[in-house]
């Protein structure tokens, strides 16, 4: 399969042709930008006066990097508007493997490292992202093999310890105690709406030059995302498979313990009084 996560992507990509789209913008301070229409129009109609552009394997990106700090960008889809600043880079990306009208399947938003010096300060920016999908008609995304439990909970493990791989809950805010020490790994909040699957990831790095926090949001279309990745699970244990390693089978044993686990979790919720959501929720 071709598509990689495009942040990854475009670190590695070296050799292919570059152009770039000049447009006239009626606004140079803002940028809107949606999913699911032609990239082409999409760019035209965004307001940016440049996006530099690559194409490779039927897949194409636009970019736009060192993005000054009061350019605001919009994701317009009405009902589900997200409005941010600063941003460092803005990539769309499309694939003919995945549609033919080269439509946006997936936006990614960079922030700049400005957008927070201090764990108080990125606590308060990623608040204030929070507060626009709960305005929205965006729902909280559970994700298979995760708990679909609220609170305090969402990040606490079988021991109680401040430690998770799941999607964070956005309807709680964390003490300061509890943010600093799970930050310290990448975290994420996920919602849906709309067919559009967003996801905003954290996490920051602390040495002797200082505090750094990487802070990004990702929306894609959901149904090529759900296709995406059951074809890269299915190509995995199929190579694992023929490798001897019984991957088929070492994945089923996994999910099955999977369950057990998150059973537990959700259970151990529920004693603390938070609350098990039902799994209808994440349609």
């Amino acid at each position: 399969m071709r598509k990689l996560p495009a942040v990854l992507l475009l670190g590695s990509l070296i050799v292919g042709t570059c152009m770039f789209f000049l447009v006239r913008a009626s606004n140079m301070n803002t940028l809107n930008v949606n999913i699911g229409r032609n990239i082409v129009e999409t760019a035209k109609q965004s307001g940016a006066p440049r996006f530099s552009v690559e194409s490779h394997w039927g897949a194409t990106f636009y970019e736009i990097v060192d993005l000054p700090p009061d350019i605001f960008v919009r994701y317009i889809r009405p009902g589900y508007e997200i409005g941010v600043q600063p941003l460092f880079a803005l990539t769309m990306y499309a694939d003919t493997e995945n549609n033919n009208d080269m439509a946006v399947e997936e936006l990614t938003m960079q922030f700049s490292r400005h957008a927070a010096t201090t764990h108080e300060d990125a606590q308060l920016f990623v608040d204030a992202l929070i507060v626009q999908f709960r305005r929205g008609s965006w729902k909280r995304y559970f994700e298979d093999g995760c708990p679909a439990i609220t609170g305090r909970s969402a990040y606490l493990d079988l021991e109680e310890r401040v430690k998770t791989s799941c999607p964070l809950d956005p309807a709680y805010r964390m003490s300061s105690g509890d943010w600093r020490a799970l930050m310290k790994w990448p975290q994420r909040y996920v919602w849906l709406g709309d067919g559009v699957i967003a996801t905003l990831s954290l996490q920051y790095d602390e040495d002797a030059r200082g505090l750094t926090y990487s802070i990004g949001l990702e929306l894609q279309d959901f149904a090529i995302y759900n296709r995406r990745n059951a074809a890269e699970e299915a190509r995995l244990l199929a190579e694992g498979d023929a490798k001897g390693w019984h991957s088929t089978g070492e994945n089923q044993k996994e999910m099955a313990e999977t369950k057990v686990k998150v059973r537990r979790l959700e259970e151990n919720a529920m004693k603390r009084g938070d609350t098990v959501v039902s799994r209808d929720a994440k349609k």
